[in-house]
């Protein structure tokens, strides 16, 4: 009696295909027929009763009288052959009965011996470390799970399984390792990682407790599915690792700003008030109307009463009070007084006049060369000239690097090409 190798891992475990046959050369035909013979599995004839005995069994009204049978099958030494017939045998009893543990003992003798079809052991792979998974055997599990994604397999989640193998040992670098490859090789091909496996990539990364880790995969989040929540996401976990002064906040407020970033009320409050301190009072009405127009402040809030109402008042004394150019500045005028009247330049939209201060702050003696740099990359970048906004960025470094690189992925995102949507993600 022989097995051929053609049984399915699901529902059709026991029933056989139909297999279409065409004619072909003589040559194929004979390699096809010699492929065919090699592929065959053969039952000795010292386990051919065992197994007539265990498939009558399976065939009775009480196929539960085949388990001890197989499982003593399954316990002797035996040839690779008859390795993986005890191991299908295994996979059908343990499919009718609705064990998993027979059945995940079915598969795993399948695959030890080492005959389990080509076509078959992508499946056969995520099977055995979905059962071991589901045992808590984390080590057999990734694995496992790893030979499938090998092996191409891509169904039923495995790639958050797989990394979350990692996880579940404590092990939090290999696990992120482990999803920037998944990610990797998702977007090397056709279709792109979805947005959720950035999100679980970065919820790992948080719960490691390592905020350069954390930081790290909020701002790859955003790089690839940028929105207000993700660039949000990243400003918040940038902060975590930096201690920004005054001045860097605001320029951090300015950015959650140009990319939506600023959702709650008390966004809104911060970088009024960060702004209010320093006399910009264009930019306190620009940003607290900005947030009565998305609904975010309310018309009743204090801010309304407290901060903007008093700023309305002084705009336009303040606006006839400034040098329209850097040669206007009374005196020498320092760099950072120079700077100052930028920042208030950029908080009344005149981008091209509040690059000019900066420029000129930076050609002073003592020039804080990052924050001039930050400054005119902001005022570019407002304008939407981003050629220009990049070239200020990429001289920036220091405590605000991580800030202007995050304005740097802001900017190719604004002059990528529209990329085609991802397709939708599996239902977990």
């Amino acid at each position: 009696m022989r097995f051929l190798s053609h049984f399915s891992m699901a529902v059709a475990l026991a029933t056989a295909g139909t297999l279409a046959i065409t004619a072909l050369p003589q040559e194929a035909q004979a390699a096809k027929k010699k492929k065919e013979k090699e592929s065959e599995v053969k039952i000795s004839k010292e386990i051919a009763p065992k197994v007539a005995a265990i498939q009558a069994a399976m065939a009775s009204e009480t196929p539960a009288t085949a388990t001890p049978l197989v499982e003593a099958l399954l316990a002797e030494t035996q040839t690779p052959d008859d390795r993986y017939i005890a191991g299908q045998l295994a996979i059908q009893l343990g499919g009718t009965l609705k064990d998993t543990a027979m059945q995940e003992r079915g598969i795993v003798a399948s695959l030890d011996s080492g005959k389990t079809g080509a076509e078959q052991l992508p499946a056969f792979n995520f099977f055995a470390g979905n059962f071991a998974y589901g045992a808590e055997r984390w080590a057999d599990a990734a694995q496992r799970f790893q030979a499938a994604y090998d092996l191409g397999y891509r169904a039923n989640n495995i790639e958050p399984l797989l990394a979350e193998t990692f996880f579940k040992r404590n092990m939090h670098p290999e696990g992120l390792a482990k999803w920037t490859e998944i990610i990797d090789n998702a977007n090397a091909s056709e279709t792109k990682a979805p947005e959720s496996w950035y999100r679980m990539a970065r919820d790992r990364a948080l719960a490691s407790k390592d905020m350069g880790l954390y930081a790290s995969w909020a701002a790859k989040w955003a790089s690839a599915y940028p929105s207000g929540d993700s660039w949000g996401d990243a400003v918040a976990a940038s902060r975590r690792t930096s201690q920004a002064d005054s001045v860097q906040n605001l320029e951090v407020l300015r950015f959650m700003k140009a990319t939506g970033a600023l959702k709650t009320s008390r966004d809104y409050q911060e970088f009024a008030e960060e702004a209010q301190r320093k006399n910009l009072f264009g930019e306190v009405v620009s940003v607290l109307e900005e947030g009565q127009q998305k609904g975010v402040v309310s018309s009743t809030s204090p801010l309304i009463a407290e901060v903007l109402a008093p700023a309305r008042r002084e705009v336009a004394a303040d606006q006839k009070s400034l040098p329209s150019s850097p040669s206007a500045v009374r005196g020498s005028g320092s760099s950072s007084v120079m700077m100052n009247f930028a920042d208030v330049w950029l908080g009344y939209k005149d981008y091209d006049k509040a690059a000019a201060f900066y420029e000129a702050g930076l050609a002073k003696p003592g020039a804080d060369m990052e924050r001039g740099y930050m400054g005119i990359g902001t005022a570019e970048a407002y304008a939407g000239d981003y050629a220009a906004a990049g070239q200020a960025f990429a001289k920036v470094s220091g405590t605000r690097a991580p800030l202007a690189h995050m304005w740097q992925t802001w900017i190719n995102q604004q002059t990528a090409p529209v990329a085609p949507a991802a397709p939708a993600e599996p239902a977990t």
